[in-house]
């Protein structure tokens, strides 16, 4: 499984996580009443649809909006905890399958009818295709830029085909949660997308499972852990320092991929499955269980620039470790000094969204500590950097809500 406008915390940015930002969801709050009256029973169901399983109606209006009636299984240990498959195949390019809890897939039903925004007609300004998925010697498929594609641009849109409750497998025996696997991928539109993509696992014992631990990434929906399945983008072959990223949608079930920087005609397009601040051999031992060694030009430098690469980032994870103890030490000098040796690190070693985090690790700590104008600056820094890479739309409230969330 492959390792999204703030987090809570500055401190999860210290380990280079560029979560979601939750104002982003744009959703108003629902009010959802116990026990509507007659007439308004129809609009709360539609707001606020109730968990639903196998004992669901028999009329299609009964498991609305999916198009196939909920299949449901009792986990091995706790039958009370239950999963049930909920497919919808006209949603997105080729339908999309949910394995959750009856819970987590009512709270969900508004994302079906939600997508990024902007929409999915990334290339009307152009003539030519932006990209196309092709044979890659020694790495079966991938895909390659075929015009230019600008820094910042999204070039690449997908929907989410099947997605999992990680808790799913390890609650099933083996044989009924490959069968739900299974039943999820046969309710989509196009059963073959998915069946399609490549497998790495020397351990899986069914293609479903093969497949799903090769090319998902992690998700979370209602608040717990899930894997989401992305055909489209999962045909992109990974890179240490890549010239693309994948922007997830914290409303509906679709993704873009934007460009980190300029791509060229007929260069292969690449996202990072790991972390992008790793050490060489880090990354290699990561990468194993895709089944490849990374051949990419950071892993495949000399090893005089290696080496230079290597001390640079583990002088990073050291200097998060200063900053965290001088945080739990009510040490703010020592927390900024290391800070923005961090900064400059991050720079030197080109990871643009490490930059962003650290911009705002850096806002927070000077918020700490009083000095609010000095914080407001390098919010913005952190804003602007976010805004120059495509990762966030810019709006004009967007500072103001930052620097709220350093009040909470």
């Amino acid at each position: 499984m492959k390792t999204l406008r703030y987090s809570p915390f500055a401190i999860s940015l210290l380990f280079n996580v560029l979560p979601v930002r939750t104002e982003d969801i744009g959703i108003a709050t629902k009010y959802c009443l116990r026990d509507p009256p007659p007439v308004l029973q129809y609009d709360t169901r539609l707001r606020c649809p109730p968990p639903i399983d196998e004992s669901v109606g028999l009329r299609p209006v009964d498991w609305s909006p999916w198009t196939h009636r909920p299949d449901c299984v009792g986990a091995e240990r706790d039958p009370n905890t239950k999963y049930c498959v909920y497919s919808n195949s006209r949603h997105g390019y080729q339908g999309i399958s949910i394995i959750t809890k009856p819970k987590t897939a009512a709270e969900s039903t508004g994302m079906l009818n939600e997508e990024f925004f902007g929409g999915h007609d990334l290339n009307t300004n152009f003539t030519t295709p932006s990209y196309a998925i092709v044979d890659i010697p020694g790495k079966s498929k991938g895909v390659i830029a075929t015009r230019k594609i600008s820094r910042a641009e999204a070039f690449m849109s997908d929907w989410a085909s099947v997605v999992l409750d990680l808790s799913f497998p390890n609650a099933m025996q083996q044989e009924v949660g490959h069968r739900y696997l299974h039943l999820a991928a046969d309710q989509l539109s196009d059963p073959g997308k998915v069946l399609a993509l490549g497998r790495s696992s020397t351990r899986a014992t069914d293609i479903m499972e093969d497949i799903l631990g090769t090319n998902a990434f992690s998700y979370t929906l209602g608040g717990d852990t899930h894997m989401a399945l992305y055909p489209e983008i999962s045909r992109i072959n990974h890179a240490c320092r890549p010239n693309a990223f994948v922007r997830f949608s914290p409303i509906s079930f679709d993704a873009k991929v934007v460009a980190f920087r300029n791509i060229e005609v007929g260069e292969e397009i690449s996202i990072s499955y790991i972390p992008l601040n790793h050490p060489r051999e880090k990354r290699q031992r990561d990468l194993r269980r895709w089944g490849f060694e990374c051949k990419c030009s950071l892993c495949s430098a000399s090893k005089t620039e290696i080496a230079a690469s290597d001390y640079r980032r583990e002088k990073i994870a050291s200097l998060q470790e200063d900053v965290m103890k001088a945080i739990s030490e009510l040490d703010g000098s020592t927390a900024i000094r290391s800070s923005y040796e961090i900064l400059a690190l991050v720079k030197a070693e080109d990871i643009p969204t490490m930059v962003a985090s650290q911009y705002e690790v850096i806002a927070r700590l000077f918020w700490k500590a009083g000095e609010i104008e000095t914080a407001t600056k390098y919010a913005q820094q952190s804003l602007d950097t976010l805004a120059d890479l495509g990762y966030i739309d810019p709006r004009p409230d967007d500072l103001s809500i930052l620097l709220k969330d350093f009040t909470t």
